[in-house]
């Protein structure tokens, strides 16, 4: 009995070596390869877009007048879609306008940021201390003080391309002071010739006639309703990162 199981290890054990022998390194194995493959896909691809992608100036400037806040909801959706679109790196410039303006936020965007600042967004037609004390609403003021911050960008040396949305319900006058359209024409034109584009966006009938009547000439400029709100800044993104 011992004898027989002897002789059959051994006659079972050149079998077994040569097995061994005929498998393949792992290296060598067509699976390895093809995870390695996808892995590396998987992270190389989105670092390479990354970097393919070019940072822009962003500004988001929204109407917090009284004539503004029965829209509550699409000016949230809004905000949502712009935070949506910024990429780390792009610089963030958050304004709030009605008689006059103020300044909420001009720096780095980065993506740890990302939630909070989405839901900030609950709070986005909320007035700051100081706006809201004269009836109207300022178009000229807001676009002097993006062009300003724009500006301060750009001196720092961000000379970007940008990305400018300004959210406009209705220009009501400030003061008695009618909005002088041919300023509001010659601050957009100067902004664009920075480089990039500008959404106008959710201005009543009468506003959205009169500014497509004076931006017509205009490059690069778009008015929009709350309603084709994600296509326009779809629009706007793709000209500023181009």
């Amino acid at each position: 009995m011992k004898y027989s199981l002897h002789k059959q290890s051994k006659e079972r054990s050149p079998v077994s070596v040569e097995q061994v022998q005929q498998e393949p390194p792992l290296w060598k194995s067509p699976l390895i390869w093809l995870c390695a493959s996808s892995s590396a896909l998987l992270i190389g691809v989105p670092l390479l877009m990354d970097g393919l992608t070019h940072r822009v100036n962003s500004a988001l400037f929204m109407d917090v007048s009284r004539s503004n806040q029965p829209y509550q909801t699409s000016l949230e959706a809004l905000c949502r879609q712009y935070v949506e679109h910024l990429v780390e790196g792009d610089i963030r410039i958050l304004g709030k306008f009605a008689d006059r303006v103020q300044i909420l936020n001009n720096q780095e965007f980065q993506e740890r940021d990302r939630l909070s600042i989405q839901n900030q967004c609950k709070q986005i037609t909320m007035q700051p201390s100081g706006i809201g004390r004269i009836p109207g609403t300022s178009l000229v003021d807001a676009l002097s003080r993006l062009e300003t911050e724009i500006g301060h960008q750009q001196n720092q040396g961000n000379t970007r391309p940008v990305a400018a949305v300004v959210v406009i319900q209705a220009a009501e006058l400030v003061n008695h002071q009618q909005q002088d359209f041919t300023v509001i024409k010659s601050k957009i034109e100067a902004i664009i010739h920075k480089g990039g584009a500008v959404a106008i966006i959710g201005p009543d009938i009468d506003l959205q006639n009169q500014l497509s009547h004076e931006l017509s000439s205009v490059k690069n400029t778009q008015i929009c309703t709350y309603s084709d709100s994600q296509a326009c800044l779809d629009w706007l993104f793709q000209i500023a990162r181009k």
